[in-house]
């Protein structure tokens, strides 16, 4: 991992090193969100802007004080080293930028996330050196019986799922939750637990709407979003400036859960299946026809998601077909019988830092060095944000 390097050290030709602080100055930390535009957020937020509902955060904890998120974090749990912390703090500065992609408000032209009207679980380890499948299956459990109705888990383990996992996936299936990982950043096989039939593995793109080079992909990917560039809050103990810029499917699996957020928000009454289903038969095509392995079904598309009118699921469209018997079969327990084949397995405990290779990347302290999209919504009131300094690390903090 390495920093993105200051605008400030790049050579300028003599009129551009004028113009382009004045471009960057110009410029809210909102209007830097390059994704809220190409995906069309802003309308998608005329429609609703995902009040009453609760996602889960598996993460490193959240920054509640973040003037972004004042308001929308709620009290969760810790592991690990995090064990007895309700998850409101975050020291590696992970966590709170999925948050921000999720649930920022943009006061202020601050950050704004894809649904500032949810409500954030914190499910928290701030233990590097390890971070268990059990842990993360622990968690799910914990998130489900506590009111989530989305689970984001942007991390990812290139070791096999196990038992314990899979069975607290189907746990949350069961209860009509929506689950959303990330398929990981090695170029590689879909992640655990990205890999695990019912939840929604995403895949990242660039800033063209081309796949990103760094995703992992396979048969188990099942949408695509952004996941290059991506600038959101983050601690100010860890980034001087209050924000960053990151690259990873961590990103992208924050965006998908904000938008079925967004859904869930419109359409309470739908359940968690046809939540699904309209994320993926609504997403936008980008290979051949069809489901593909480098973006599944394709874009992520929110305002179709909202507003198509689309027949009931007998169930979960990401789990596998139930095999015959002579008597009934539920959802959860057709997935254990028909498991989806695991990667090669590496151990059954690794380093979460290994792990989040899998589910994240580059998270720098500094902003875009070139205009970004400007939004198209006006806000007269937004405080303008210039470029914010290196915050003086020799070494990056460990990324999630």
């Amino acid at each position: 991992m390495t920093w993105k390097r200051d605008v400030r050290d790049v050579p300028l030709l003599p009129a551009l090193a004028v113009a382009l602080p004045l471009l960057l100055a110009a410029q809210t930390i909102e209007e830097q969100e390059w994704h809220l535009d190409a995906l069309d957020i802003y309308s998608a937020q005329d429609q609703t802007r995902g009040d009453g509902v609760i996602v889960a955060l598996i993460d490193s904890g959240v920054d509640a004080k973040h003037p972004d998120l004042a308001g929308r974090v709620l009290p969760g749990i810790g592991y690990g080293s995090s064990k007895g912390t309700d998850g409101t703090t975050d020291p590696d500065g992970h966590g709170t930028g999925m948050a921000g992609i999720i649930a920022a408000t943009g006061r202020n032209g601050g950050a704004l996330g894809i649904a500032p009207g949810v409500k954030i679980l914190p499910i928290a380890s701030a233990e590097k050196e390890q971070f268990s499948l059990d842990v993360v299956a622990e968690s799910i459990r914990w998130a489900t019986d506590n009111g989530a109705k989305v689970i984001n888990m942007s991390l990812g383990f290139s070791s096999s799922m196990t038992p314990t996992l899979v069975k607290a996936v189907n746990y949350a299936i069961e209860k009509d939750v929506v689950l959303v990982a990330a398929t990981g950043n090695e170029g590689k096989e879909v992640s655990a637990p990205a890999n695990i039939a019912g939840v929604i593995a995403v895949a990242g793109t660039n800033r063209e709407g081309k796949p990103w080079k760094s995703s992992n992909i396979g048969a188990d990917t099942a949408i695509a979003a952004p996941a290059e560039g991506i600038v959101t809050a983050a601690p100010q103990a860890v980034f001087a400036s209050g924000y960053a810029e990151m690259d990873g499917t961590s990103a992208a699996s924050a965006i998908v859960s904000g938008v079925a957020a967004l859904v869930r928000a419109k359409h309470p009454q739908m359940p968690a299946k046809d939540v699904v289903n309209v994320l993926i038969k609504t997403a936008k095509d980008m290979a051949e026809p069809g489901r593909d392995e480098t973006t599944g079904f394709g874009m992520v598309n929110p305002m179709g998601a909202l507003t198509a009118q689309l027949p009931p699921v007998e169930r979960n469209p990401l789990l596998p077909p139930p095999k015959p018997s002579t008597t009934a079969t539920t959802p959860a327990v057709a997935a254990q019988q028909n498991p989806v084949q695991p990667i090669a397995d590496i151990s059954d405990r690794l380093p979460f830092v290994g792990a989040v290779a899998g589910g994240t990347a580059l998270m720098t302290g500094l902003l875009i060095a070139l205009p970004a999209i400007r939004s198209r919504r006006p806000r007269p009131q937004a405080t303008v944000h210039v470029l914010p300094p290196f915050s003086g690390r020799d070494t990056p903090p460990t990324p999630w």
